[in-house]
């Protein structure tokens, strides 16, 4: 036994459908059974696309999880080196190192810079950089716009057909 594709089966309806007489209005053979197999073959298909969603939000979930346990587990990681960086610190350890030597840890006294802006309305203009705006098409805007009756040049209102699943 064969199987038979929705497409395949919708293209077997509609060569029948072609078939249907226009002055009698009579049907072929084989109509009613057409349409339910493609019927059938619609049913399966959305439970297939219902049952993907499904996975595909549990994967989604899962990887969800797994980002929040890598940011918890970052956070830690950074807590645990603000943690050794004070204690060296006062303690005056500038270096430490494994007893088998594969891993070790340096403190550098003073040795990053960087400026920090503690009041920038303080700031002499010479030491500003302009920052032009940026534009990018307020969407909405513009559907109310061609909704009141306006034209808007570069836009327009595009319909779609929509697939419901439940």
């Amino acid at each position: 036994m064969t199987s038979i594709s929705l497409f395949r089966a919708t293209e077997d309806l509609r060569d029948l459908l072609d078939q249907v007489d226009e002055s009698t209005g009579e049907l072929p053979e084989g109509l009613g059974d057409a349409r339910a197999l493609v019927v059938g073959k619609a049913v399966s298909v959305t439970a297939y696309i219902l049952n993907e969603e499904a996975q595909i939000e549990m994967v989604k979930a899962r990887a969800k999880d797994l980002l929040d346990a890598a940011k918890r587990a970052e956070k830690r990681v950074t807590w645990l080196r603000a943690y050794l960086q004070e204690n060296m610190a006062a303690t005056g350890i500038l270096s430490i190192k494994s007893d088998d030597g594969t891993f070790s840890a340096k403190l550098e006294r003073e040795r990053d810079a960087s400026v920090d802006v503690f009041d920038e309305a303080q700031l002499p203009q010479d030491y500003m950089t302009e920052v032009p705006a940026t534009f990018k098409p307020d969407k909405k805007l513009i559907a109310k716009a061609i909704k009141d009756g306006f034209t808007v040049p570069g836009a327009r209102m595009v319909k779609t057909d929509r697939l419901t699943l439940k």
